[in-house]
């Protein structure tokens, strides 16, 4: 029947990407590039390998969104040109390039992000695989904030401040750590938000990184519940 081949392509994917692991693809991406990044993380260091570590990152996220119908197609309209752009920007160095390439990562990293972390949380079932993707959602929203701040620290110079050493120009490993110093609400403060709206956005992250394992723990308990009472 006409209607039954789109259901058995998606039905296709669907057991394509359950075979793949895509949350652990993605985790470990993630990861990859979290432990790396720091090594390459000079003010003049060519960091090539990080930036196409980066690209993997942005290849498995939307690798973990798809067969999802016009969610999927939303995420591949935004991910196939902002993964361009990194390309073309990683082989040229095109300074002209870097705005763009930053807007376009973000914005698709934010959709991607809050569709990752919705599957997750409504998932009906839990499995290893969704379990990483829990972990590999919460890693995402770190490095979502972080490219944010790096695009807010480069529109407006001199929104984030190191106290230990004035004046330093920031990296981008150091957005990085930023954002996740700020999800895990540590707060070392060796690097302070001086804008107003870097300070916004540190607030909206700080509340995300409270909320986010309570809500994830309570979903998981409820599931584990409701399979007990099933039992």
């Amino acid at each position: 029947m006409p209607g039954s081949a789109p259901a058995s392509a998606k039905t296709a994917v669907g057991n394509f990407r359950q075979r793949m692991r895509r949350y652990t693809t993605l985790l470990v991406a993630e990861l990859l590039l979290i432990l790396i990044y720091p090594f390459f993380s000079g003010p003049s260091a060519r960091d090539n390998l990080p930036r196409a570590l980066s690209v993997v990152v942005f290849c498995a996220a939307l690798f973990a969104v798809l067969g999802r119908g016009r969610k999927s197609w939303i995420a591949f309209l935004l991910g196939v040109p902002a993964i361009l752009l990194r390309l073309i920007d990683l082989a040229e160095h095109l300074p002209v390039l870097q705005l763009a390439e930053q807007v376009l990562g973000l914005v698709f990293l934010v959709f991607v992000t809050g569709l990752l972390v919705w599957s997750i949380v409504s998932n009906p079932t839990v499995t290893a695989d969704t379990l990483a993707g829990a972990v590999s959602g919460y890693l995402l929203i770190g490095i979502t904030f972080g490219m944010a701040y790096m695009l807010i620290g480069h529109l407006r110079p001199g929104s984030f401040r190191n106290t230990l050493e004035p004046g330093k120009l920031m990296t981008p490993s150091e957005f990085s750590f930023f954002s996740f110093v700020t999800l895990t609400t540590v707060g070392y403060g060796d690097i302070v938000p001086w804008d107003a709206h870097a300070r916004a956005l540190a607030i909206i992250e700080s509340v995300i990184g409270i909320m986010y394992p309570a809500v994830l723990i309570g979903r998981l308990v409820g599931v584990h519940a409701s399979k007990r009472g099933e039992s």
